[in-house]
């Protein structure tokens, strides 16, 4: 009988466990990151150490969860998308008059290097490559490889600083530091 019902529960839909999952998120923050690494990790994802935060409304490209490589500390804000695949080859090609016999497609992998922060509503298109200790500013749209300590932000993303020499700047100025995590 027990080992019926464990059958029945693996027959949930992983759409419908990922919401519960989230649902969580909105007042066990620990237990929700605890629940959604385990649920991205049995999804294929490539997570290394242990992301700080992953927004309960971040978007992953459900095509291929491992061509998604995430580097521990990150910090991944709410809304943000990230995009494995690109149709749009088939829209130009199709503009040019030619017929297609099928879709015609890009998919390729996203990698978030150690100690990133990517901010609110920000895009990474396939084929990102970010290094350690990037910023991305909110609702940046991220294409090809970011350097390690870079700051980038806009649409499209570019690089407007140096990770470390920010923080240096703002650790000398009066800003209030703490250490709550």
């Amino acid at each position: 009988m027990i080992k019926n019902n464990v059958n029945n529960f693996k027959k949930i839909p992983r759409w419908l466990i990922c919401k519960v999952i989230k649902l969580i998120g909105s007042f066990n923050h620990a237990l929700y990151m605890n629940l959604y690494i385990k649920y991205l990790i049995k999804q294929g994802m490539d997570i290394k150490g242990n992301p700080i935060y992953i927004g309960t409304t971040t978007s992953f490209d459900g095509k291929d969860y491992s061509k998604i490589h995430i580097g521990d500390r990150t910090v991944i804000s709410s809304d943000v998308r990230f995009l494995t695949h690109d149709y749009s080859l088939s829209r130009a090609v199709e503009a040019t008059g030619r017929k297609l016999q099928k879709e015609i497609f890009l998919v390729k992998d996203i990698y978030v290097g150690q100690n990133c922060f990517i901010g609110t509503r920000s895009i990474l298109m396939p084929g990102c490559n970010l290094g350690d200790n990037v910023i991305v500013g909110a609702g940046s749209v991220v294409r090809g490889k970011i350097p390690t300590n870079s700051m980038v932000l806009g649409n499209p993303a570019i690089i407007i600083g140096n990770t470390v020499q920010w923080a240096e700047k703002k650790m000398s100025s009066d800003y209030s530091f703490t250490n709550d995590r």
